[in-house]
């Protein structure tokens, strides 16, 4: 399976300039886990929800005074669309993440995340088992004929 395959195309994105409660009401808005911050066109980096909880607690701040900047990954991770879901997992096993960019070329197209990838293969793996229970039936409807 390829990653273009499982993605979210609509990534929710801020500005550079935005303070980690725009990524918090960026994120709430859009149901979505993290944002990728956007500099020059393209990403510069990601704040995921853990990332916003992490700041409010350690600054001591209000989220509206912490910096998207301060606290986002960067650079970004990021896997190419016709990657398979494997080569996306071992990225995010590797480098320790839970969501990567998925970038063609210089264009950000989508994001991929764990969750994707596990729903997804627990679908791969439930057809599997269902191709083995019908050949399983077959043969035994094949021996006593």
């Amino acid at each position: 399976m390829r990653v273009d395959e499982i993605m979210t195309e609509e990534v929710a994105t801020v500005g550079l300039g935005s303070s980690v409660a725009d990524c918090a009401r960026t994120m709430l808005r859009e149901g979505a886990g993290s944002v990728v911050v956007m500099a020059d066109g393209g990403p510069a980096g990601i704040v995921t929800e853990s990332d916003a909880l992490r700041a409010g607690v350690a600054s001591g701040k209000p989220l509206a005074a912490v910096p998207a900047r301060a606290v986002m990954s960067s650079p970004i991770k990021w896997v190419r669309p016709d990657s398979t879901t494997r080569v996306a997992a071992e990225k995010m096993r590797e480098q320790r993440v839970k969501k990567l960019v998925v970038v063609d070329g210089a264009e950000m197209v989508g994001i991929v995340t764990a969750t994707d990838i596990a729903f997804h293969l627990s679908d791969v793996a439930r057809g599997v088992g269902q191709m083995i229970e019908l050949k399983d039936k077959w043969e035994s409807d094949r021996r006593f004929r």
